[in-house]
């Protein structure tokens, strides 16, 4: 039996988190795919708190940098000064084609940088570049 992955994806669009969800399960990996819409609800699921006690660690994040209460960039920042979260992937998966903002997110612990369009092709070969790197 294949292990099961447990993936995050923090990101105020609906229909972004299904398309990476749908794009995970055409992926040749088992994956579990939890969903959660600001940087506050990402920070609270990895650290276990509020609604999320009990929660399965994941074994990789992507990360919007655009959403409300916490945008990406301090979800970032705030994540990596805990040491169980220091060595966690964090894939940034953005609609910025901005080369500061690929370095700022580079320089704050983002394991890669995706410029993500509307396509669900572009999800779906960022989601099995991904996989490729973090799973075989």
């Amino acid at each position: 039996m294949s292990k099961v992955f447990s993936i995050v994806v923090a990101d105020d669009d609906l229909d972004d988190q299904e398309l990476i969800a749908a794009a995970f399960s055409e992926a040749k990996v088992r994956v579990v795919v939890n969903a959660v819409f600001d940087g506050i609800q990402l920070m609270d699921y990895l650290l276990g708190i509020n609604r999320f006690k009990g929660r399965i660690m994941p074994d990789l994040v992507f990360l919007d940098l655009n959403m409300p209460l916490m945008d990406g960039f301090e979800a970032l920042r705030q994540l990596r000064q805990y040491p169980t979260l220091k060595k966690l992937p964090v894939y940034i998966m953005t609609v910025s084609r901005s080369d500061l903002d690929k370095e700022m997110a580079l320089r704050l612990g983002a394991t890669g940088f995706y410029s993500k369009g509307a396509s669900s092709k572009e999800i779906r070969q960022i989601v099995q570049e991904v996989c490729f790197e973090c799973f075989s």
